[in-house]
This record gives C-alpha cells, structure tokens and sequence, in this order.
C-alpha cells in the first residue's frame, strides 16, 4: 500500500524470495559457520600433534571459506535484502524499526567476521612458532564472530513466527527475546556443523593423501556429527514446542508431507546421519561413498526444509499477529474493508473502482495482495491461478475472495470494499480464461 509493486510473473515474487534465502543459508551455515569451526578444529589437532600436512590442508580450507565466504556468502545475503525489499517493503521497513540496532549490530559483527578471516588466513606464515597460539586464538575469534551473525539474525526471523508479548509492549527485548529464538538459534547452530562435515568429508576423501592424516580428520568430523545429531533433534523439538499453536499445526503442512512421510524421513535421515558419524569416529576413510553423498543432500535438504516450513508456518502472517503476508497489518484491515484498499494506496493508479477501469483496478489489487504469493501463471503450480481459479466463474470467485481466509486460514483477509473484491475477481478470471484458452489452443 505504502510502495510500488513489481510483479515477477512466472517464477513468483514469494519463490525469489524462497531461493535466495535457502541458498544464503546453505553457504552462511555450511561454510562461514560450520566450515569455519571444522577448519579451526583440524589446525587445533595438527598443531598438538606437529602433523604439518594436516594444517596445509586446514590452510587451504581457510582460502576457499575466504572466497566462498566474502563472494557468493555476501552477494546472496545482500541478495535477501534486494529481493525482500522490493517485494516485501512494508515487512522489511517493520523489522527494520523493531530491530534497528540488532541489524547494526550484526552488520559490524559481520565485518568483524571478514576482519578476521583475512587475519587468520594472511598470517599463518607470521603466526607461527611461539605465535601460533595467536593465530588459533584468531580460529576461535572467527568460529565465534560467525556463529553472532547467527545468534543476531535468528533473533530477528524467529520474532516473525512468534515475537512473544510485543504487539503488546512494542519493547524491542520483548521481540528479539522471543520464546523460539534459543532453540530456533541452537538448533541452526549444530545443523551449520552437520553440513560443514557434509561439505568437508568428501574434501578431505579427494584432497589429503596420506590415508593417516585423513583418519585424523574425519575422526574429528565424528566427533563433531555424533555431538551435532542428537542435540539438532532435542533443540528441533523444542523449537516446534515454543511455536504458537497454530503454527504448530502447520509444520506437517508447510514441507508438503504426510504426518507419517514426515516423520520418518527427519528420523531416518538423523538416523543416517549419526551412523555416519560413528564410522567417522573410527576413522574409516573407506565408507560407504553413498552414505557420504546422502549426508551432504539430506543435510541441505532439511535445512531448506526448515527454512521452508518457518516460512509457510507464519501464514497468514509475515510478523505474526501483526502484519499479514500482504504488508498490511492486522489493525487496518476492518477500515479497509470499510472504506477500500485502492484509495489508501500511495501507489495505486486507480483510487475507485468503476466499470471502466474495474480489470485495471482488479490489477492493482492482485498485485497488492496476492502476488507475494501467487502468480497467474507460474512454476509453481499449487500456487498459480490458472490452476487454482481454473473453472471457476467470475461470480463465483467475487462470492469467495471476501471470505476466503475463513475457507483457508492460511491466507490472510481480503482487505476491500465489495466493489474491490468484484473487481480482483473479474481481473483474475479474465487472466485465468485467456491463459488456459491459449493453452488449449497451442496444443
């Protein structure tokens, strides 16, 4: 309401902004963290053991965590801020009011963060001897500057699926100390170590000859899983405990699962996942390549699984009880209906829906508050209106949209007056006729 809207079509608005986020994750978990805590861990062990090829091989990680982390790690995490912005600016400029300065603050941790890898991978020739203890002093500085950046921004996102009591005292501790925040923070904390081992065990197999030195590492990798597996279950079940109820009910939901697909997946998968760590912890550097493999995937997945299902879970939401997934927020929505969305946009071309301009309004409707997530037509099909609206009449879906969120409580309210909601309708099945009809005409 209060910016322009830009309207992806095909891919989705609501995907872009799915794709970027889980591909940030992956590399910020599995590489800056993760990675960053295994690399320091091996020069740890190589250092106590005067074994220097097992610390060339924890410098040569340290060159790659640099570039991965200072490239593709930055660029996609400004990436969030791009796509996020120009799609959802009313969130993006909430969370920013509420989290001002745990946003500084996480910027300057992160800067501490790229300070010190360039530290810690420049000076391991400077830093040696009596000054190596320095250099592992500035691992551990690093391992803990990244995992902050972790701690800070898990605060921000978990207050979006449950900020506690501050709808109520608007008090930023009340946000940011939010009840899934510790186990929300926990839990990401051992899955960045499970993918960093994912990510580093096949390394370690191609790139570190001698069959002793690799038994070293990938015992230190076992330690690490056999810790990490168990304590990512403990953290995963009380982070689904401190969920409000509703969003509790949709977890199953939000992964695109059965109850009992569910379950068994996550179970067996930790189950692998752990049995894998026990080889490791032997020091067995002839397992099973397709454990190995099936480690790396299952780890990737049932992060983005998580960063999937926190997604859909907020719904109807993006600040639960606060903002819907629209940007507009709760406490408008009965003036809106009264007065009309259109006329209370600063953007809107149209302020009154007439029957001239009743497909160009029903336009500007749609793109208010249903693109974020859904398409007319789109690769993702479950969320397409040429699928989900196909059949129906214009009547029918005029009938439906003022209601739709007691129909489906994951959506969020229409906010508009009738002649709006006649107006989407008319918008939408002209799209969906002209689409399907081009369709069967091309066949």
């Amino acid at each position: 309401m209060n910016f322009p809207t830009i309207d992806f079509g095909w891919l989705g608005n609501g995907n872009l902004i799915g794709m970027m986020a889980v591909l940030h994750v992956m590399i910020n978990h599995a590489v800056a963290i993760g990675g960053s805590i295994l690399m320091v861990s091996i020069e740890f062990v190589a250092v106590k053991r005067g074994n220097e090829r097992l610390e060339a091989f924890a410098r040569r990680l340290s060159k790659w965590i640099l570039i991965i982390t200072t490239t593709a790690g930055a660029m996609t995490g400004v990436g969030i801020w791009f796509t996020t912005t120009i799609i959802e600016p009313d969130a993006i400029g909430a969370l920013i009011r509420i989290f001002h300065w745990a946003w500084f603050t996480e910027w300057l941790v992160f800067v501490s963060e790229v300070v010190l890898i360039l530290m810690y991978f420049y000076t391991w020739d400077r830093w040696s001897g009596e000054k190596k203890k320095l250099h592992l002093r500035t691992g551990v500085a690093l391992c803990i500057m990244s995992w902050l950046t972790l701690v800070l921004i898990t605060g921000i996102l978990a207050a979006q699926i449950n900020p506690g009591d501050w709808a109520q005292t608007l008090s930023f501790w009340s946000a940011f100390f939010n009840p899934t925040w510790v186990p929300s923070t926990l839990f990401r904390t051992f899955a960045a170590i499970t993918l960093g081992v994912a990510l580093l065990t096949p390394l370690t197999r191609w790139f570190v000859k001698q069959e002793q030195d690799r038994h070293i590492a990938l015992k230190i990798y076992g330690k690490w899983l056999i810790l990490s597996v168990p304590l990512m279950l403990i953290f995963g079940i009380w982070y689904l405990n401190s969920l409000p109820e509703k969003a509790k009910d949709l977890v199953v939901w939000g992964s695109g699962l059965s109850d009992i697909t569910f379950n068994f997946i996550n179970l067996l998968g930790l189950l692998l996942i752990f049995f894998l760590g026990v080889l490791l912890l032997e020091g067995k550097s002839k397992m099973s390549v397709a454990l190995t493999v099936f480690t790396a995937l299952f780890s990737l997945m049932l992060l983005a699984e998580f960063e999937i299902v926190r997604e859909n879970i907020r719904k109807p939401y993006v600040i639960y009880n606060y903002m819907y997934a629209n940007g507009i927020l709760k406490s408008e929505v009965e003036t809106l209906k009264k007065e009309g969305v259109l006329k209370n946009s600063a953007f809107s071309k149209v302020k009154e829906v007439t029957e001239n301009n009743k497909i160009q309004a029903g336009e500007e409707l749609f793109r208010m508050q249903c693109i974020v997530c859904h398409s007319i037509d789109g690769v993702r099909r479950s969320r397409a209106m040429t699928v989900r609206a196909k059949g129906w009449s214009e009547d029918a879906l005029a009938a439906f949209i003022p209601h739709l969120s007691e129909v489906r409580p994951v959506m969020p309210p229409f906010a508009g007056n009738e002649a709006e909601a006649k107006a989407l309708a008319a918008y939408i099945h002209k799209m969906v006729s002209e689409s399907n009809k081009d369709k069967e005409g091309g066949k």
